[in-house]
C-alpha cells in the first residue's frame, strides 16, 4: 500500500469516512460515513473505486497535502477551487498527480464538504466492518481523531503503472426544497403547525456539525404534550425538541432519541442536508413513500448511467 498524501494543513475538520457502519446499531454504535453519500459515490465514480472504498471528507476547505506517490485522485462535492501546483481543478474531477505535487482546497463559496478520493481507497483499518471516523467516541479513519499536519495517508491501489485520463462530471445542483417524509408524530403535530412547517424557510444554525444540524424559525409545536421513550434514530430523521426548533439528524447521529419524530429526509436528498452550511435557508416538502422510492429509483439510474461514462473512460 503506497504512502501517497501528506497532510500539511488539515483545515476545519478532515476525517476518513465511507459509506458508514449498517449493522451496529443495536450495539449503540453510529453508522457514521459520509455526510454526502451522493459526493462520496461521485468522487469514488470517477476512479472506478470499490462502492464502500474511503475517502477523506474535507469540512469548510483550508485543505492542503502533498503527494508523495504518482497517483490518480478525485474530487467532488463542495467546490473548493482546488488547485494542484496552482493550477485550477474542476469540481467533481478526476485529476493525476505526481509526486511533489501540492493539492491545495480553498474555502468553498457553496456547501460544506468536499470528498477526496485516492486509488483503491484510503488505507486504513476496518473497525466494526467500517472504515469511517467516529469522533466522538474515538475509533475508526485514521486513528479514530480528524487528520493533522504531518499524517500520511496511504492507498490501496498503486495506479501510477496504469494512468487514468483527466475527467469532469457536471456538478449536482444545491437547492433550497429538501423532500420528506412524515414520521411517527407528524400527527400530533397541530395542523396549523404542520403548515407553518411546510410553508417556512428554516434557517440553519450555526451550532451544527456531522451529528446534526439546528434549524431555526417559527416555532412549532404538538397538539398534545407528549412523554416518549427513547427510539431509534438516524441519518436524515427531524426531531422536535420542546422549544420548538426541529433538529436535523446527520452521519455521526446518536442511535437512540426521545424526541418526538416529526419527519424524515428521504434517501435521495440526503447529501442536501449533507451540504447545509450555516445561514443557509431550506424548505421542506411533504411526500409519499411512493414518490421517495420513485426518487431514490431515478438517482440510482443517474448514477449507474455516469458509472457507465466514466468505465467508458478508463
Amino acid at each position: 500500500m503506497p504512502a501517497v498524501l501528506e497532510i500539511i494543513r488539515a483545515g476545519v475538520q478532515s476525517t476518513v469516512q465511507d459509506d458508514g457502519r449498517l449493522n451496529t446499531a443495536q450495539w449503540g454504535v453510529p453508522q457514521a460515513g459520509a455526510a454526502d453519500p451522493l459526493a462520496y459515490a461521485l468522487a469514488n465514480g470517477l476512479l472506478d473505486n470499490p462502492l464502500n472504498a474511503a475517502c477523506l471528507e474535507i469540512t469548510l476547505g483550508g485543505f492542503q497535502a502533498r503527494f508523495l506517490h504518482t497517483t490518480d485522485f478525485a474530487l467532488a462535492g463542495a467546490d473548493c477551487t482546488a488547485q494542484l501546483d496552482g493550477q485550477r481543478l474542476l469540481p467533481y474531477s478526476r485529476a493525476r498527480a505526481k509526486a511533489g505535487q501540492v493539492l491545495q482546497l480553498h474555502a468553498p463559496t457553496r456547501g460544506v464538504r468536499s470528498y477526496l478520493a485516492l486509488a483503491g481507497g484510503v488505507a486504513v483499518p476496518q473497525v466494526l466492518g467500517s472504515r469511517s471516523t467516529v469522533l466522538a467516541a474515538q475509533f475508526g479513519g485514521f486513528a479514530g481523531r480528524a487528520l493533522q499536519k504531518g499524517d500520511v495517508i496511504e492507498a490501496f491501489a498503486d495506479s501510477a503503472v496504469v494512468p487514468r485520463s483527466p475527467l469532469a462530471l457536471a456538478a449536482p445542483v444545491w437547492r433550497p426544497q429538501i423532500r420528506i417524509l412524515a414520521g411517527p408524530q407528524w400527527g400530533n403535530l397541530s395542523p396549523a403547525s404542520q403548515q407553518s412547517f411546510l410553508s417556512q424557510a428554516w434557517m440553519i444554525a450555526k451550532e451544527s456539525n456531522r451529528m446534526g444540524m439546528k434549524i431555526n424559525g417559527d416555532a412549532v409545536q404538538l397538539a398534545i404534550p407528549i412523554e416518549m421513550a427513547s427510539q431509534a434514530v438516524w441519518a436524515g430523521i427531524i426531531q422536535l425538541p420542546p422549544n420548538g426548533q426541529p433538529i436535523v439528524l446527520l452521519a455521526d447521529a446518536q442511535t437512540t432519541g426521545g424526541y418526538p419524530i416529526i419527519a424524515q429526509i428521504i434517501l435521495a436528498d440526503l447529501w442536501l442536508a449533507g451540504q447545509c452550511r450555516a445561514g443557509d435557508r431550506v424548505q421542506f416538502a411533504l411526500q409519499s413513500s411512493t414518490q421517495a422510492l420513485a426518487a431514490l429509483r431515478q438517482q440510482q439510474a443517474w448514477l449507474k448511467q455516469i458509472q457507465r461514462i466514466i468505465c467508458s473512460s478508463i
